[in-house]
């Protein structure tokens, strides 16, 4: 279920194991939420080819090769970094300004029966 917070001292509440920041390693080195770990589901180079796609040429197809690439790194974080968790491990998995990139990723995490948290509306600022 998404949640919206309001400040940094929020997170205190939820009862989550880590928190995942899946924003592409360019973002994650400018900002990101303490203690946060960076799984990018588009390296810097895929979000920039993404984008040009979606703004120079099309939509549909920019969304189209997007899907594709975040479920291919989503599986790889999975198999890879997050392959020694266990059924009980309650991430919360935050992006940016819509939450698409985090809503994508914890697809993969439900289909693996890990509860979920995340904060879909952005990360909370400094």
């Amino acid at each position: 279920m998404p949640v919206t917070l309001d400040s940094l001292g929020a997170l205190d509440a939820l009862p989550f194991d880590e928190i995942i920041d899946v924003r592409s390693p360019s973002e994650f080195a400018e900002d990101h939420i303490p203690g946060a770990i960076n799984l990018p589901v588009l390296s810097d180079a895929e979000r920039a080819r993404v984008g040009t796609i979606y703004v120079q040429e099309d939509k549909f197809l920019a969304r189209k090769i997007g899907a594709a690439l975040v479920a291919r790194n989503a599986a790889a974080h999975i198999e890879g970094p997050l392959a020694d968790r266990g059924g009980g491990w309650r991430p919360l998995v935050y992006c940016w300004r819509g939450g698409q990139r985090s809503g994508s990723f914890t697809v993969g995490i439900r289909r693996g029966s890990y509860p979920r948290r995340d904060q879909p509306a952005g990360a909370l600022g400094r």
